[in-house]
């Protein structure tokens, strides 16, 4: 089966046998079509509102860059981002100066799609010889992406990327973000739908895999390098071979540092034998839950992208098996030519009716013109009206189109079940190939249930930190509020009690027995006769408050020397 989409044709998009996985082939054939074949890859993606992805968003990440988005107000900052190592706008000849401008470009895309779940723009995923020099590599990613300009009329933006750290030394690629629409002198004008199209669309991006491998087989060759990529399937080259599995940059580091993992066992399992299967899935797997520790490690913003590249397009993978499945082709021919046929015998059939019933009405008028001559020429109306050369040529006629009639009906019940019959075929094949498909794209939808679920979980576990942040900083909250209403309770107690000992305090000095000042400016008391406990605290309450007792001392003794006076100027002595 041959599928033009990237999901499907896994072995060819990975068809070099990797450097770990080289070994001993078992036949001369295969040595032979395996032996220098680079990496290809090419795939066609979209960027979609539907899926919560904007064409700014992209564009700023695929050139490392800061745009802002007119649209909702949000700035993607991506100017951190490394292994950026060249990017540049092809736009069409004659272009106005915006279409250069990745910012006007991007924000012209976004507005001029108004639907929810518009495309915004289409995205072209290369894998870049690692054989050629830098300089040969974007010139290789230009050409194609001035093929692309070039056949739909759109602009084109293009990122190249150097292999990610932890990654497949070899995986030099580039990133070619295309607007939805054609540019003209008035801005963006019409989709460009071939693409999307399910009757045209997969012919298309097969066509478009063809031109980049024989761009790439191109640069290869002028570059002196004897390796070449194709970008047919192994079922379509005519291989027995299974497909090897990615390893993804969690593995590809480990192989490179010498250390074995499973899936390169599989790998080197493949090229020496077809009883792989077992093995691919069962390395799928490791792959996958080396793939969740990176998927746990990295940012969730890029993980939450990640998730949404890794999602696998079934109905453009069907497409491109279906328009490339031989025998699906036939039977869709046959299933065509057996419709039209069904309609022609319809047609055939309801001619034949009407003149039948229109021969019968001719020949009913004719017997009225008779009848009109009165019920006593009877006899001879039936005579004539069957002896009339008219007559008898609309009775032949009548018999003619009715056994045509049913003649025609005969056919259209073998056109109609030639027809079901071809149907059912059509039927079975969509099924097999579908089956086929979902099987092909099982270890996709694999790894992105597996993407999806880590999402999920850090989205969840985020939420709960979130959740568990916000209790304890409202607990906190509380906490700080019950502490300062019990320490503003406190201190108004202590207030309350300083001034009730304050208070007390002029009145123990009103019930001194005497009050002497002296020279160095303070005072000689005498306490009443009390009980020492009393005695004690009121002692301790004056030493407590010196200020206090001060101010008392010296008002009480201005308002006993005042008391005194009066009584002296009465004439009585008061004193001692």
């Amino acid at each position: 089966m041959d599928v033009t989409l990237r999901t499907v044709v896994r072995s060819a998009h990975l068809c070099k046998v990797f450097d770990f996985a080289r070994g001993p082939s078992p036949g001369q054939a295969r040595k032979e079509a395996l032996a220098a074949v680079a990496i290809y890859h090419l795939s066609v993606k979209t960027v979609s509102r539907s899926s919560g992805r904007s064409a700014v968003a992209a564009a700023a990440y695929r050139s490392g860059i800061r745009l802002a988005c007119e649209r909702d107000g949000r700035t993607h900052d991506y100017t951190r981002k490394r292994g950026v190592v060249e990017s540049f706008i092809v736009a069409p000849a004659g272009a106005e100066a915006w279409a250069s401008d990745r910012s006007a470009l991007w924000n012209r895309a976004e507005a001029a799609e108004t639907r929810k779940n518009s495309t915004v723009a289409r995205e072209y995923e290369l894998a870049l010889p690692a054989e050629l020099p830098e300089g040969e590599r974007v010139a290789l990613a230009r050409r194609f992406a001035e093929t692309v300009v070039e056949r739909f009329g759109v602009v084109a933006d293009v990122a190249l990327h150097e292999p990610y750290r932890e990654g497949d030394e070899r995986n030099w690629h580039a990133h070619i973000l295309t607007t939805t629409r054609a540019a003209n002198e008035n801005g963006l004008g019409g989709k460009t739908r071939q693409l999307d199209d399910r009757a045209t669309g997969p012919a298309l991006v097969e066509g478009l895999r063809e031109v980049w491998a024989e761009q790439v087989n191109a640069a290869l060759e002028r570059a002196q390098v004897e390796e070449r990529v194709d970008h047919r399937s192994f079922a379509r080259r005519g291989l027995e071979q299974a497909p090897t599995v990615h390893l993804g940059p969690a593995a590809s580091a480990l192989e490179r540092r010498g250390v074995q993992t499973g899936v390169g066992d599989v790998n080197r399992a493949v090229v020496a034998s077809e009883e792989a299967r077992e093995a691919v899935r069962q390395a799928d797997a490791e792959v996958i839950d080396l793939e969740r520790e990176r998927w746990r490690r990295m940012p969730l913003n890029a993980l939450q992208w990640e998730v949404n590249t890794l999602l696998p397009d079934r109905e453009a993978a069907k497409a491109g098996a279906l328009m490339a499945d031989p025998a699906y082709r036939e039977a869709e021919k046959a299933a065509e030519t057996a419709r039209a046929g069904e309609a022609k015998a319809r047609l055939d059939l309801l001619e034949a009716t009407e003149r039948s019933n229109g021969s019968e009405g001719r020949w009913g008028a004719i017997r009225g013109l008779f009848s009109r001559l009165g019920g006593l020429m009877f006899w001879r109306q039936d005579k004539e009206v069957s002896e009339n050369p008219e007559s008898k040529r609309i009775q032949t006629q009548i018999a003619e189109w009715t056994e045509l009639a049913a003649e025609r009906q005969g056919v259209l019940d073998r056109a109609e079940k030639l027809h079901t019959e071809a149907r059912l075929t059509v039927g079975t094949l969509y099924s097999r190939i579908a089956g086929q498909v979902d099987e092909a794209l099982a270890p996709e939808y694999r790894r992105y249930s597996a993407a999806q679920s880590v999402l999920d979980e850090r989205i969840e576990e985020d939420r709960r930190r979130a959740a568990e942040a916000e209790a304890e900083r409202r607990a906190e909250e509380i906490r700080r509020r019950v502490d300062a209403e019990i320490e503003r309770e406190r201190r108004e107690a202590v207030e309350q009690r300083r001034q009730a000992e304050i208070l007390e305090i002029r009145q123990i000095v009103r019930g001194l027995a005497s009050i002497r000042p002296t020279e160095e400016g303070i005072f000689r008391v005498r306490f009443a006769d009390l009980p020492p406990e009393e005695l004690k605290r009121q002692q301790d309450l004056l030493e407590r408050y010196p200020e206090e007792r001060k101010s008392a001392l010296k008002a009480e003794v201005f308002e006993r020397e005042l008391q005194a006076s009066r009584e002296k100027d009465r004439g009585f002595d008061m004193m001692d």
